[in-house]
């Protein structure tokens, strides 16, 4: 299987988890092109640690991810937090029309 093939498949499991499961997938993989590579190797292996101790529960499963978006969280750089944030305020209308 191909990489094209192979990341449709992973859209259409995604796309039938619900909305919060996406929601929580999506922030992963946005934190995940923002931290260095060193800290993407590390988010996988605790990824793949996590799949070695197959979970039981799926409240076993949302701590452990919540672990790896709180390490993604801790490990972006400064100015790629910067960026993100004046992003935000500049979607936002009211907080848009204070800063001109």
């Amino acid at each position: 299987m191909d990489v094209s093939d192979e990341v449709l498949r992973v859209v259409h499991k995604v796309e039938r988890l619900p909305r919060e499961d996406q929601d929580k997938i999506l922030k992963m993989v946005d934190l995940l092109t923002l931290v260095p590579i060193d800290v993407r190797d590390e988010s996988q292996r605790m990824l793949r640690d996590l799949l070695a101790r197959d979970p039981s529960t799926k409240s076993e499963c949302v701590a452990a991810l919540d672990d790896v978006i709180a390490y993604l969280e801790q490990n972006v750089p400064r100015s790629a937090r910067h960026q993100t944030f004046l992003a935000k305020i500049k979607s936002r209308p009211s907080l848009k029309a204070r800063m001109t």
